[in-house]
């Protein structure tokens, strides 16, 4: 099983999308587990279709900091 963990500092930033859908083509993850999101559930439902998985279980940060995603 193969795993990816990163702390991205912020995912609506375009490099960091770009990076994600990277690693999930060359390391093809079960899972990927993203900290410090800095978004609310509706900016993680408007990304999750360009990141190719279904499934993801979220905390939402608290002020300008936090936010988990596990996809």
């Amino acid at each position: 099983m193969r795993i990816i963990s990163w702390n991205v500092q912020g995912v609506k930033k375009a490099q960091v999308l770009q990076e994600i859908q990277f690693l999930k083509r060359t390391h093809k993850p079960q899972i990927l587990f993203l900290q410090e999101t800095l978004v609310n559930e509706r900016n993680i439902l408007d990304i999750l279709p360009k990141l190719g998985f279904d499934h993801f279980d979220y905390v939402e940060p608290v002020n300008h900091s936090g936010g988990l995603v596990v996809l």
